[in-house]
């Protein structure tokens, strides 16, 4: 169970963070730490406790504390947090560093050997006992520049060593994703807000940075300004940040004329551009981007912080399952009073419901697996609905199935037996027991022996078997004809996040899935849960459909101001991507059907509860 609710936005308690801007964040545990910052430019330290949201300023400490700064870098080592450079509150910036002992809650000053050049709105990551500095804004006696140089620092020794020729950027992310160091947007020498991806090889130097993808490969992706944070789970890059609504939209920079495009015949100059709250994400596998659905999280105030919160469910190692919510700081007030707080609201949102699975590889050989079914070396058998006996091993079972260990310790009559019944089907009981002898599901199981898996991993309480379920079953199962059973089997286990991702489909496929009677196949009490997850100003696009192929749409899409629309092309498409619902929620929007026949369209009201929330208890009826 997750000590993160994901939900609505709740207010923080205790010294919030008035009027600082530009802090550092450091995630410890279930604790996040907050240096320094800008507005009102402080040295103070704040940690956040992420069990009851509640903010303390930590006033004793041993040691000297740094400077008031702001545009610095705080680094997790090992039980220390290191602090680097910034702005102080003179307007000089800084290249002195900075240790903090957690547990002693002292701070100490290095004597480093060698030095680098002060510099702000750099970043900072550790690897292998090192503190890698990229880029940076740095100025001199005649000018300010932008630092083309990576900056490492020995932790052992404390000694620095520098690499130049690199990318000039600052206002970048610096993510980590085991030995690799990605260095995504930012601003270059020029000033231009840009959005390539690089990456740089942290074992071997002197760490060349290497372009993975160039911004102009995503047109839609384009951030207002160079500010964003960015963070690594499940082999995937999640980049939040203010994005062009209108990302053709040319800005004008006063201070950098070579920003605007007066040669573009499709670019508007504007000062103040529209744009809007997103989220991206990168598959580091295939390099692709897709924009998640939370816009609606965010629509008003201003949100100023994002990081991954990543918990064990503190379950033995055989069970253990990664949980990632993506946690957000801001402030829900639509305007901005004196004092205003960046950092007073917090948003949790469940990594799952954008199939954010972290499952560790398989602990045990495969191996075992020949050893299953086998009568003349098990010494005790399983029986399904069926009556047909499955062979198998106690030693296994006890190491593997909590629920049998208990049978067994208690000499109830099944281990006396060594005999026990489980009534499910054959196949499904088979798989079930493949799993506990070499850890992982057959990758042709079929989708519905993994929906019943799925039942029978959440009455067991195995908790990475619920998982390994969840992942199969919505990366290579969820089309239309699946979709209701893996709907109502991901509310039996209990698992919102397969559940939302269900729907997802579901909405972006309506029109297939009324058809198909979807829907009248689902129990009184599903089809329930279905309608009362319907968001209450939805609006559905029905354009021309294709003559040529009975079973291919054009384009059938749900849409409404706050996101993209995509296109359905195959009737039986199977979803190995989160895109944005085509069902979508808007408060500006009355919800109506628009059913497109040429050049003329017909509005047809919607009537649906006044709740964003997929998983609201409103119920929703449509009018046609």
């Amino acid at each position: 169970m997750s000590f993160l609710k994901s939900g609505q936005p709740i207010q923080t308690t205790g010294n919030n963070l008035v009027g600082l801007w530009r802090p550092s964040f450091v995630k410890v545990d279930h604790r996040l730490f907050v240096y320094g910052g800008g507005g009102n430019v402080t040295n103070d330290l704040h940690v956040l406790n992420l069990f009851d949201m509640k903010w303390e300023t930590i006033q004793t400490v041993k040691g000297f504390s740094p400077c008031k700064r702001y545009g610095h870098t705080a680094t997790l080592w090992n039980s220390y947090i290191i602090i680097f450079g910034g702005c102080n509150e003179f307007q000089e910036y800084c290249n002195d560093v900075h240790v903090f002992d957690i547990e002693k809650l002292a701070w100490f000053q290095p004597e480093l050997n060698g030095s680098v050049p002060a510099r702000y709105l750099h970043s900072a990551s550790v690897y292998d006992d090192k503190l890698f500095i990229y880029g940076g804004f740095a100025k001199n006696s005649d000018r300010t520049y932008v630092l083309d140089e990576l900056s490492v620092l020995d932790l052992k020794s404390f000694t620095w060593s520098k690499f130049h020729g690199v990318p000039p950027r600052y206002n970048h992310s610096a993510t980590l994703v085991g030995h690799k160091m990605y260095i995504y947007a930012g601003k270059d020498e020029h000033g231009n807000t840009i959005s390539d991806l690089f990456v740089v090889n942290l074992n071997t130097p002197p760490y060349t940075p290497h372009l993975v993808l160039n911004g102009s490969t995503n047109s839609q992706m384009v951030l207002l300004k160079s500010q964003h944070f960015c963070e690594a789970v499940c082999g995937k890059l999640l980049v939040f940040g203010r994005y062009l609504t209108h990302p053709n939209t040319t800005l004008i920079n006063s201070s950098n004329s070579s920003s605007s495009n007066n040669n573009s015949s499709h670019s508007s100059m504007s000062a103040n551009p529209e744009s809007m709250y997103g989220l991206w994400m990168l598959d580091l596998d295939t390099l692709t981007w897709e924009r998640q659905d939370c816009n609606a999280n965010f629509k008003i105030g201003g949100w100023n912080y994002f990081t991954v919160i990543s918990e064990s469910n503190d379950q033995t190692a055989d069970q253990q399952v990664t949980l990632n919510n993506l946690f957000f700081l801001g402030n829900t007030d639509p305007f901005r009073p004196q004092g205003y707080d960046h950092f007073r609201d917090a948003l949790v949102v469940n990594g799952e419901t954008l199939g954010l699975y972290d499952i560790p590889q398989p602990s045990i050989s495969n191996e075992f697996s020949r050893l299953l079914n086998n009568p003349e070396l098990s010494d005790f058998v399983i029986v399904p609905s069926n009556g047909q006996e499955l062979h198998v091993h106690q030693v296994i079972l006890i190491a593997r199935w909590p629920h049998f260990r208990n049978i067994y310790k208690s000499g109830m009559m099944e281990s006396r037996q060594r005999r026990m019944e489980i009534p499910e089907p054959y196949e499904v009981v088979l798989a079930f027991l493949k799993y506990l002898y070499n850890d992982q599901l057959d990758e042709n199981e079929p989708y519905d022996t993994i929906c019943q898996v799925l039942v029978l991993a959440n009455m067991y309480l195995l908790y990475r078997l619920k998982k390994i379920c969840c992942q199969r079953l919505y990366r290579h199962h969820l089309t239309i004809e699946t979709c209701g059973l893996i709907f109502e089997k991901a509310i039996t286990a209990e698992e919102a996040g397969l559940k939302s991702l269900t729907l997802d489909f579901m909405f972006r496929n309506l029109g297939y899935i009324l058809k198909a009677n979807v829907l009248l196949q689902m129990s009184p009490i599903i089809r329930m849960e279905f309608l009362e997850a319907v968001p209450e100003d939805a609006v559905l696009e029905v354009h021309h459909r294709s003559t040529n192929n009975p079973t291919c749409s054009t384009s059938t899409t749900f849409s409404a101001s706050k996101s993209t629309a995509y296109t359905t092309t195959t009737y039986n498409t199977t979803n190995h991507h989160h895109h944005l619902h085509h069902l979508h929620h808007s408060q500006q929007q009355q919800g109506v059907i628009v059913v497109g026949a040429g050049s003329s369209n017909d509005l047809i009201p919607v009537t649906r509860s006044n709740n964003n929330n997929l998983n609201a208890s409103s119920a929703a009826t449509v009018g046609v």
